[in-house]
């Protein structure tokens, strides 16, 4: 019997070993409660000896056994050492007192069931020594429980006592020969079928092995068909953005007005990318903007008063880094900088906007969901490097109109773009029912400041009084115009005469008080103005710059220095 089949029967065994040494120690009790049996000590005796036995093999015996590996190899010599000390154990009893009938029964019951362990467990089948082993041990066994008995048995009985012990001895010899020749065929079985097992366990752990790696296989197919969806959604993502900023560029090179670029790339976003809010901060002269230029596209009016307030300071804070890399402000909540924290907003990024390594503005895009940039920042780069160079074109193109429309010397408005512009202003403003004044003014003597200083003297008084009328034109709507040579226009829309006079008498007086500075020289600068205004000093809105070059050239004509309102010198004229 195989030492795993062992181990594995001794806690079944420990079991049965308490419940026959238990019987024992009853029936001994029985007995003598009964009066089978009048010697106490033989009752002390059968109580006591069960008892030890029942802790030896707890605790020393089944204690060993359980500490065995199925390699190790069984014991023998021990188990037939305990063998012959319960035996012994057992027959001493005899050698105490005539044991009574009531006790014989249970003591063979308990010697059967002691050989019956040795066979289990000492089964190495070397039938001489284990059947030379039981006849002594059984012999002596019989001879100790009868012992007493002798004083009952006379003569030739004692010869037949010591027969029967021989029967018994010849009947549990065969006994053992019968039980050992079973246990030796059923542990052929066993090693057969454990064999079988073996090979049967082995193949099942290759299918596993098997099964193993083609769940494995299919965890990693599945894992590429995740990954393989992944990137279908990547690039139907990457294809959207990409026709998006096909779109948005097809309308750049259509549209020559930038701030309206930036809105069309702003709304893009916004729709491609499904942002909290998304804006755009210019800083002044970039394209001929003096302030500037902001504008914001958000999904609610709180995102957009926030980020309102605070565009300009992430522009700031862009400036600050000198980085052309994206300012990450807030990522999943965690903010790196103080500011555009508000309710919903978990990601922040602003994107630098540059030319030539000179920044110019700056983008910024907030989002309420979480990992949003989680593809990286190259669709808003990306928009920001076509807006730069649509910037770039379209500045470019309204330089080239600019040049055509402005005055070379003094860079405000000239003749040509004069007489472009001033037919369609005239039609707005009948249509609207509007009020035109328009104001000529020619510089007093300027042909003296020619002929004593110089041109390039004269060129400098001229680029001064250009540039005062050019700043009272931005101040007040207006338009400056160089109408000639050293003549030019201020054309106010939706301002009457009484107004239009303070203002060209603040203007004339800051021209008076102008000292041009050319080297060493030091010139003053004098005008004559004359104004007329469509509604209040005339009702032909045809007639209006010639009414007011009619009224400049009274002030010439008398005096010079002067503002002449347009009517209010007819008499004058009439009389000369």
């Amino acid at each position: 019997m195989l030492t795993e089949y062992k181990v594995n029967s001794i806690k079944n065994l420990l079991v049965y070993n308490r419940a026959v040494y238990f019987f024992m120690l009853l029936s001994s009790l029985i007995s003598r409660i009964s009066e089978l049996t009048l010697n106490s000590v033989i009752m002390y005796y059968y109580v006591v000896v069960p008892a030890l036995i029942i802790v030896f093999d707890r605790f020393l015996f089944f204690g060993r056994l359980k500490k065995l590996d199925s390699q190790d190899e069984f014991p023998y010599t021990f188990m037939r050492v305990r063998t012959c000390i319960y035996v012994f154990l057992f027959s001493a009893g005899g050698a105490i007192d005539i044991i009574p009938a009531s006790l014989l029964v249970p003591l063979f019951l308990c010697l059967v069931y002691i050989y019956l362990q040795d066979i289990l467990f000492c089964d190495r089948f070397d039938s001489f020594n284990s059947c030379l082993f039981i006849s002594i041990t059984l012999y002596m066994a019989n001879f100790l429980l009868f012992l007493k008995y002798r004083t009952m048995i006379n003569g030739i009985w004692k010869f037949g006592l010591t027969a029967s012990f021989l029967v018994v001895v010849i009947v549990c010899c065969i006994l053992y020969l019968v039980i050992s020749g079973i246990i030796r065929n059923l542990n052929e079985r066993y090693k057969d079928i454990l064999f079988k097992y073996g090979d049967i366990k082995e193949e099942n752990e290759k299918l596993i092995s098997v099964a193993e790696k083609v769940e494995r296989i299919n965890s990693e197919i599945n894992f590429q068909r995740i990954n393989l969806a992944r990137v279908n959604d990547d690039l139907a993502e990457s294809n959207h953005e990409s026709r998006s900023l096909i779109g948005v560029m097809k309308f750049f090179s259509s549209s020559f007005d930038i701030e309206k670029n930036a809105k069309v790339m702003l709304d893009n976003i916004m729709k491609v990318k499904n942002a909290k809010a998304v804006g755009m901060y210019i800083s002044e002269n970039v394209y001929m903007n003096k302030e500037p230029f902001t504008y914001i596209n958000a999904e609610d009016e709180t995102t957009e008063q926030l980020l309102g307030e605070e565009l300009e300071k992430v522009y700031k804070l862009v400036v600050d880094a000198e980085s052309t890399e994206p300012t990450e402000i807030c990522i999943n909540r965690e903010y790196k900088y103080p500011i555009l924290s508000g309710i919903g907003i978990l990601n922040a990024v602003a994107f630098p906007a540059y030319e030539n390594d000179d920044l110019y503005g700056v983008m910024v895009v907030i989002s309420g969901k979480y990992d949003f940039f989680i593809n990286g920042y190259a669709f808003y780069e990306t928009s920001v490097m076509d807006f730069t160079s649509a910037l770039i074109s379209d500045r470019l193109y309204l330089k080239t109109e600019e040049m055509a429309k402005k005055d070379g010397l003094t860079k405000i408005y000239n003749r040509i773009y004069f007489n472009h512009f001033y037919g369609d202003l005239k039609r707005q403003v009948l249509s609207d029912g509007d009020k035109l004044t328009v104001a000529m003014m020619d510089i007093d003597h300027f042909k003296n400041v020619n002929d004593t200083y110089g041109h390039l003297v004269g060129d400098e008084v001229i680029k001064t009084v250009a540039s005062i009328d050019d700043k009272y034109a931005d101040r007040f709507n207006g338009t400056a115009v160089r109408f000639g040579g050293e003549e030019f226009l201020l054309i106010l829309r939706g301002i009457g005469i009484d107004e239009a006079y303070n203002i060209l008498k603040e203007m004339h007086d800051e021209i008076e008080s102008t000292v041009v500075e050319y080297e060493d020289l030091k010139v003053c600068v004098n005008t004559s103005m004359g104004v007329a205004s469509y509604k209040d000093t005339c009702g032909n809105i045809e007639e209006l710059v010639d009414l007011a070059d009619k009224a400049m050239y009274y002030s010439k004509t008398h005096g010079r220095g002067m503002i002449v309102i347009d009517g209010q010198y007819e008499d004058d004229l009439s009389e000369g």
